[in-house]
């Protein structure tokens, strides 16, 4: 675990899956990242694959192979390129560990820089040979930046544009729509009513920022998107789990996809030599 600091912040990062595990402002003592305890994860990034798979594999190389939920990057401990006083970059390379579960030569470089008011997380996938794969950001942000008694009903997710867009959410592992879920309108109150029946997946969005704000306090976190077009919105069904994740990501699907993971919906396809970047911001008030 190494901590980058500057004025106002600090951010802690395990080299276990390039994670953050702290985002701490300095003067309040306020902790903006959820600590990890009814869910064991902080702000995990996911790479491969995203969401529920069928019978929990992939097939690729003509082969069946196990493939965790959310892919196999999150879990494994990356490589510390290079650190300064605000920022810090890993590497994961393809090798045993990764053959395991995905059968191509990559590279996966993230890169975390503190700011005054946030951090931005920047990832870049390099194929080393051709591949399909997805990638997305899992952060989970903490309700108690506003007071242990903060509820997630005090909590509201704030668009920047007016959005109509439906909701997918997965029942036993396959996608149920709800129409119109946003029916023009820029807030989006949170419930645990809404929470308990799963992931939150949204796919037509306008907005390139998002902002968490709460009626409990001033606390708060704006989650630019980039280039990454869907939005998951999660914590954990049928419990008081005390976070919230406002998820960037690639893609998510569903377990009645396809196994193939070259005909896999919702992958890129990215060829020897080619590389796909993201970079998304995480500003704190």
């Amino acid at each position: 675990m190494i901590t980058l600091h500057n004025s106002q912040l600090s951010l802690s990062i395990s080299e276990v899956g390039a994670e953050v595990h702290s985002l701490r402002h300095v003067g309040t003592n306020t902790e903006y990242i959820y600590s990890g305890e009814a869910w064991k994860r902080h702000t995990p990034l996911l790479f491969p694959v995203t969401g529920p798979l069928n019978d929990g594999s992939i097939q690729a190389k003509g082969n069946s192979i196990t493939m965790p939920v959310n892919g196999f990057a999150r879990d494994l401990e990356f490589s510390l390129l290079e650190a300064t006083e605000n920022k810090a970059t890993y590497t994961l390379h393809s090798d045993e560990r990764t053959r395991a579960f995905y059968p191509f030569d990559f590279s996966l470089v993230v890169t975390h820089t503190l700011h005054e008011n946030g951090y931005t997380s920047s990832a870049e996938i390099h194929a080393k040979e051709e591949l399909w794969c997805t990638f997305g950001w899992h952060p989970a942000f903490n309700l108690f930046m506003n007071g242990e008694d903060a509820e997630l009903e005090s909590y509201r997710v704030e668009f920047e544009q007016e959005e109509t867009a439906d909701r997918l959410y997965p029942v036993n592992g396959i996608f149920s729509r709800q129409s119109r879920f946003l029916d023009k309108t820029k807030t989006l109150p949170l419930s645990r009513a809404l929470t308990d029946t799963g992931p939150t997946v949204l796919n037509t969005l306008g907005s390139r920022s998002v902002t968490l704000r709460s009626t409990a306090g001033a606390h708060g976190i704006t989650v630019e998107r980039g280039d990454l077009p869907t939005l998951v919105l999660w914590t954990k069904e049928h419990e008081e789990a005390p976070f919230i994740c406002i998820e960037p990501m690639y893609s998510f699907q569903d377990a009645s996809r396809t196994s193939e993971i070259s005909k896999m919906e919702g992958m890129m396809h990215l060829y020897a030599g080619q590389t796909r970047s993201f970079s998304n911001t995480f500003t704190c008030f």
